[in-house]
């Protein structure tokens, strides 16, 4: 076969491939300049001054509003109403400030309306990206990487979901609403997964390694590369304890009572026992409960 005849026979990536189609729809979600602009400058190795950041905070109302929000929540209220941008971000810390940005701008990410329950879409999310919070906190990784790896961790569930509401609702129903089966079923259908599709628009989007991989692999952490099981296991985790914790995404709608050997292998990857796990799950829910975010 010559090179011509081979070059013609490799197929297009297909997560790629759905990306630019919704880029050209105008379907892809929302990531303001303010936001990534943010982001690259808290992940960048250079000193941050907290003014700096309000500044760039202020560039957007809805994270300015979002952001003067949560600091007067009950897990972050000094006791009195904090009404500008400066107060609201020294009270919080960049690294607060980073994870509740990207929280309230994923709330409104959703351009197109899905065929599942965007509410529980939404919250299943809030609590994942609390309970990746506290995980890292236990095993002493970044807590803002974990804390984004959680939130945005099925944002390839909505992608496929607005690629063809269709063939989406026929996954929903072909797997009956059963994670174990939910993965194989999105890749028969559409060449792709949730996971693999939401780590290359972040990758698109440039964020660390850590994250992409995290979300990329988190129904396969064992597969991923050495480097990055950690953060794959973390958000693997992250995602069951939502479901743990009650809260569906809308498109899973039941999980089975005993804990799958993926989740037993991850709490042995990390050294952590099942009591210590459910009691990290109760302890971030309150949290999230507190900064109204759930």
């Amino acid at each position: 076969m010559s090179a011509v005849q081979e070059k013609k026979q490799v197929k297009p990536n297909v997560s790629r491939v759905i990306l630019e189609r919704l880029k050209v729809l105008d379907d892809l979600p929302r990531f303001p300049n303010a936001l990534m602009k943010l982001e690259q400058m808290l992940s960048s190795d250079k000193d941050v001054h907290l003014d700096e950041v309000a500044a760039l905070v202020a560039q957007d109302p809805r994270l300015t509003a979002g952001i003067i929000g949560a600091v007067n929540s009950a897990r972050y209220s000094p006791g009195y109403n904090i009404t500008n941008i400066e107060e609201a971000v020294q009270r919080l810390g960049t690294q607060d400030v980073r994870m509740m940005a990207h929280a309230i701008n994923y709330q409104s990410t959703v351009k197109t309306k899905p065929p599942f329950s965007e509410k529980e879409f939404m919250r299943h999310a809030m609590l994942s990206a609390f309970i990746a919070q506290a995980l890292a906190k236990a095993v002493h990784f970044d807590q803002g990487e974990a804390f984004l790896c959680g939130l945005m961790h099925d944002l390839g569930a909505y992608l496929l979901a607005i690629e063809s509401r269709d063939k989406y609702k026929q996954v929903m129903l072909d797997s009956a609403g059963d994670a174990a089966f939910f993965v194989q079923t999105e890749q028969s259908v559409f060449g792709t997964n949730h996971a693999v599709l939401g780590g290359r628009l972040l990758q698109q989007w440039r964020f660390p390694k850590e994250i992409v991989m995290g979300v990329a692999m988190h129904h396969a952490p064992h597969s991923a590369p050495e480097e990055f099981q950690n953060y794959a296991y973390l958000t693997y985790l992250a995602e069951q304890g939502a479901f743990f914790g009650g809260l569906t995404n809308g498109v899973v709608t039941h999980k089975g009572e005993v804990p799958a050997d993926t989740l037993l292998n991850g709490l042995e990857y990390f050294g952590l026992t099942l009591g210590h796990y459910n009691d990290l799950v109760l302890n971030a829910t309150e949290l999230a409960k507190e900064s109204s975010l759930i």
